[in-house]
Parts: C-alpha cells; structure tokens; sequence
C-alpha cells in the first residue's frame, strides 16, 4: 500500500507533463506573433502576363490581418498603374506554415479578385494593353471568387537590401493568364 501511495503521485507528475506545452514551440499561432505578420506594409504589385511579362508595377498599401487559427487575410483596394486600365481589389486569407530555415509557407484559395473599371462604366477596348485579348463582357470589369496565392516570408534580397519580406504569386481566377505577383519592401506599421 505505501509503494502505491509513492507511485500515484509520481503517474500524476507524469502526466502533467506529457500535457504540458511548451511556449517555444512553433505552433502557427506563435509563428504569426513571432514574425510579426499583421500590419500596414508598402507593397510592389506586379500584374503579368503568363507570370512571365510585367504588364505594369507599381507600389500600394497592403493590409495583413491575423485571423487566428494559423491564418492571415492579405487585402488591398484600388490599385492601378497604368498602362493597366482596372482598378484592382484582393481580398484572401493564407494558411501559414513553417517552412525551412527562417522563413514561413503561405497558401491560399477562394480569395475575392475585382477588376473595375475606374469611372464604373466600362473601360475603353483602346485602352487594353496590346497582347491582351478580354473575355467578352470584361470592359465592364471582372471579378471571382476563385483567387488561389501561394508564396513565402522569408529573408529575400530585392532592391539591393535583404529583409524579411512577403513574396507572393496570386492566380485572379478570372478568364485572363494573369497573375499578380507581389513583395512587401517594409511594413508601415502593426
């Protein structure tokens, strides 16, 4: 009874500490707080044709926003540079994951894309960069709910300075071999 009474205690312990969790680990949750992920950045955002040929680049303003759960939202509003004639809308949540060395994995689908035309009306065929043919219709804008991104955050050099930065590919899911590929120089603020 008294070697009883000695082990109980000790499976207990034993237990308690097969429960526990450890505060280091890399859960996606502490991922995103670690990395910091959530905030303002300034981002290039280059639509090209095929993923191949920049049809334009320019910078805008990009949100991310933690969600919980290992997830973050990337959205923006209203990008255009020209020759682009569309004002541009993202609005997509990531899966994050660790990926190797110090960077994260970034994977996402049935994102909203919205391509308007900036006066509401619709866009001049004219006005079409050469090369591109629209579906029929698209001169009054196009949109989907199809969008699927994939890309990392990681330490990447570009623009002669290496930082830890997104890099992301996004696939519009719309009837054009767009893709829009984007990178953050700096974050703006939390």
């Amino acid at each position: 009874m008294n070697r009883l009474l000695f082990i109980i205690p000790i499976y207990i312990f034993l237990l308690g500490l097969s429960g526990c969790k450890d505060d280091s680990d890399d859960s996606v949750d502490n991922l995103i707080e670690q990395y910091q992920l959530a905030g303002t950045y300034r981002a290039q955002i280059t639509p090209s044709f095929m993923g191949t040929t920049p049809m334009t680049t320019g910078e805008h303003t990009i949100k991310i926003e933690d969600l919980k759960n290992g997830t973050i939202r990337l959205h923006f509003d209203n990008f255009k540079k020209d020759p682009m004639p569309f004002l541009m809308t993202v609005d997509i949540q990531m899966k994050v994951s660790k990926g190797s060395g110090n960077s994260l994995v970034l994977i996402g689908d049935n994102g909203t894309f919205r391509a308007d035309p900036p006066n509401g009306n619709s866009v001049n065929p004219g006005d079409i960069p050469s090369g591109i043919q629209l579906p029929d219709g698209a001169e009054k804008g196009m949109a989907s709910s199809q969008a699927k991104i994939k890309g990392v955050f990681a330490e990447i050099e570009k623009d002669g300075k290496k930082s830890l930065r997104f890099d992301l590919d996004l696939t519009p899911g719309v009837a054009l071999p767009i893709q829009i590929l984007i990178y953050t120089h700096e974050k703006i603020n939390n």
